[in-house]
């Protein structure tokens, strides 16, 4: 499955700042959504920074053993990190391995046509 973006360099401009706080947790999505919901890079980025918070999440279920947890802990970090490098800078790129899964579920969605 092919993701195309179709976000312009004005939307991207705009929106860096947005798109780097949505990286900062629950809050950060939510002031990204209220604040750029008309800004398509700023919704790009706050939907995949849903991705690293549900796995952060997981790893509070009950009965998760200790190395899986911090084994996820640890990835849902870097994925912050390279998505805070990636809203901050003006990138459009999904995360690795999350973001292909998140497009392929409908759970992010991309544009039906068009290219970056």
């Amino acid at each position: 499955m092919s993701t195309a973006f179709n976000i312009s360099s004005s939307d991207i401009e705009n929106g860096k700042a947005l798109a780097g706080i949505s990286y900062l947790g629950i809050i950060g999505f939510l002031i990204a959504m209220v604040a750029g919901r008309e800004n398509r890079f700023v919704t790009f980025h706050a939907q995949q920074s849903l991705l690293p918070t549900i796995l952060f999440f997981v790893r509070f279920l009950p009965g998760t053993p200790f190395f899986v947890d911090g084994f996820i802990g640890l990835i849902a970090i870097v994925l912050f990190v390279i998505g805070l490098i990636n809203g901050f800078s003006g990138k459009v790129e999904p995360l690795p391995v999350l973001g292909p899964v998140a497009y392929s579920f409908g759970i992010c969605k991309a544009d039906e046509t068009g290219t970056k």
